[in-house]
């Protein structure tokens, strides 16, 4: 995976991923491809914890339709990330 925002719903790790711009606090449009997450709208109201016992729920799977990383193992990129015991 490459380097840059870690989605805080699945852990995700993409440089076009910043659910806002540290200085300007200014959120994005952005979707992280392996869970959904649309980020200012998804998690507006709903959690990154809650947002992710869903993803959890539904299989942990690839969301976007590209093509998943060859190694793509959703619960296994949580428990790198550190939100997965």
């Amino acid at each position: 995976m490459s380097e840059g925002f870690q989605c805080p719903v699945c852990g995700y790790r993409d440089e076009k991923l910043p659910s806002y711009d540290d200085d300007e606090e200014t959120w994005y449009q952005e979707i992280c491809p392996s869970c959904g997450t649309q980020f200012g709208y998804d998690d507006a109201t709903i959690s990154p914890t809650q947002l992710r016992s869903r993803w959890l729920a539904s299989g942990a799977k690839w969301w976007s339709e590209g093509r998943p990383p060859a190694d793509f193992d959703g619960r296994e990129q949580l428990r790198r990330a550190g939100l997965l015991d």
